[in-house]
């Protein structure tokens, strides 16, 4: 299985790290060590979370690892990670 992860969902990772960053390095790490943890158990199919509709019509699967929620498509050999999401912040489902 390859993972791709979007550029919104990369842009996402660095602004949780940088965020989470400022105040805590070590728990920066510990957070994004989780999530990309959760990501491959995704990826592998040990899990599998809802599928919803996003604002933009697209339809994916969501994985909760608080206070941040994984959208994710999974189609043929690929895992494409589409947002890693701070749940506080306005919704992108519909």
């Amino acid at each position: 299985m390859t993972i791709v992860v979007a550029p919104k969902a990369r842009n996402d990772l660095r602004e949780a790290y940088e965020y989470i960053h400022r105040d805590n390095p070590e728990a920066a790490d510990r957070v994004l060590a989780h999530i990309v943890e959760i990501i491959g158990m995704l990826a592998s199919g040990a899990m599998e979370g809802k599928e919803v509709l996003l604002r933009n019509g697209g339809r994916v699967h969501t994985w909760p690892v608080p206070p941040y929620r994984i959208y994710y498509r999974k189609g043929g050999e690929v895992f494409q990670v589409v947002r890693v999401y701070h749940q506080a912040r306005p919704p992108i489902e519909r």
